[in-house]
């Protein structure tokens, strides 16, 4: 099986798909997307009928290789505190969920677009009406360190591609 090549957090992840067309995730390359140790409670607590053994070609030859489907891959993430995983978090909490209660879906690269603009916009804004009193540039420093962190997940949207095709 040749698994294609997701790209997160500039970490490839493979991925195969099941009989179903459904996306199995390698672990390996999930936990090291997401700089976490292999012996990690994590593990443990994924659903078992989740995980599944695939053998996989690599450079050295064929290995087996643990793949978490979906629900698992978001349960690594949910319960993760690493900074990468918070970053991902913060994506679907405040712009994937919202955006299909009020829709009823969800188009990353339009969305990511659109709110990159958005915040090139203010900060252009915000840069031509500056303010040299203290408190305003307090709340300026702030709101440009905001918009850095919200820009910078915009462009990590943006590059959440596939890299090739899954052929079976």
């Amino acid at each position: 099986m040749k698994p294609a090549i997701f790209s997160f957090n500039e970490h490839g992840v493979r991925i195969v798909l099941d009989d179903s067309k459904e996306p199995w995730f390698c672990l390996t390359d999930v936990y090291k997307s997401l700089d976490i140790s292999r012996t990690s409670r994590l593990f443990r607590e994924l659903d078992a009928k989740g995980v599944a053994d695939c053998h996989i070609l690599t450079n050295g030859g064929t290995q087996k290789l643990k793949f978490i489907n979906e629900p698992n891959l978001y349960r690594i993430i949910f319960r993760s505190t690493k900074p990468e995983a918070i970053n991902f978090q913060n994506w679907v909490f405040a712009e994937v969920l919202p955006s299909i209660r009020k829709t009823g879906s969800y188009s990353a690269r339009r969305a990511a677009y659109e709110e990159l603009n958005r915040l090139y916009m203010q900060e252009k804004v915000s840069k031509d009406k500056a303010t040299f009193h203290s408190l305003g540039m307090h709340r300026r420093k702030h709101e440009k360190h905001l918009n850095a962190v919200r820009i910078q997940t915009c462009k990590t949207n943006l590059q959440l591609t596939f890299e090739g095709v899954c052929n079976e």
